[in-house]
């Protein structure tokens, strides 16, 4: 088996056994037709395994977002339940849609079940020697935890491609840095995140994606999806103070004037 077989993975969707006993998924299927929209938001789920639960198409370096008829293409769904289902979704806080079109299905990366082909292959191995091992073989848990760590190398071999094609090298420090955040529970595409919102700000440096990392801990954010959402939100923010602060000037030039045209009366 290739190295690049060895390392492919397969992604699979966990539920829970009361999962259907969830109040948004009880209430999504006492709607009319309510089961078609469960089934509908389990192939979402499916469908955005490998993103994190995020959906959006990438048609060269532009992102387009899913519309109703491309969602019934992939999902095999009439296009009226498409329409009702996404509402519904929406309504209840299942999927939300962000900046970029975006569709985030929020309990995917709770969800999310992943191995490479090569860890499953080992843990099939262990399986079936399991009983004639000797005493000076690695415990299963110990190869558990090599697995474990591999992975989150791999993971960070993208964070460090990122941040060396944008910012400089990533010494040594710096990356235990980095690594502590993702052990830490921020997937590598949030610490992508991160870099990337400090480069929209000329921030070149990792004391500005550490605050930003920071912010997110301190807030709670635990997901690209609400990483992203907090970022929309912070955004619309500051475009509504700007627009109040914009609205109060032209207010007072008015006053001035009237005030300029008074005294030219008296």
């Amino acid at each position: 088996m290739s190295k690049y077989e060895k390392d492919k993975k397969f992604y699979w969707l966990q539920l829970k056994e009361d999962f259907f006993d969830e109040d948004a998924i009880t209430w999504l299927e006492e709607q009319e037709n309510g089961e078609k929209y469960s089934l509908f938001y389990l192939k979402l789920c499916l469908k955005s395994l490998k993103t994190k639960g995020i959906l959006i198409r990438k048609v060269g370096d532009l992102l387009v977002p899913y519309d109703k008829n491309r969602l019934s293409e992939i999902t095999r769904t009439d296009v009226d339940t498409v329409v009702v289902a996404m509402e519904l979704l929406q309504k209840i806080g299942l999927v939300k849609i962000l900046e970029n079109g975006e569709i985030y299905c929020t309990q995917v990366e709770n969800m999310i079940g992943e191995k490479s082909i090569g860890a499953f292959k080992k843990q099939q191995q262990r399986l079936l020697t399991k009983g004639r091992q000797k005493a000076d073989k690695c415990p299963p848990e110990i190869e558990l935890d090599i697995e474990i760590e591999q992975e989150l190398e791999r993971e960070m071999q993208k964070v460090v491609d990122v941040y060396e094609e944008n910012i400089g090298l990533l010494g040594t420090n710096n990356y235990l840095i980095l690594k502590d955040y993702m052990k830490d529970g921020f997937s590598a595409e949030m610490i992508i995140y991160a870099i990337n919102l400090a480069l929209k700000q000329n921030k070149r440096n990792l004391a500005y994606i550490e605050g930003i990392m920071k912010n997110w801990r301190l807030n709670n954010i635990k997901t690209i999806g609400d990483a992203k959402q907090e970022n929309e939100n912070r955004h619309n923010k500051e475009a509504k103070k700007e627009e109040k602060i914009e609205y109060e000037e032209i207010e007072y030039e008015n006053e001035e004037d009237y005030k300029k045209k008074i005294l030219e009366k008296g």
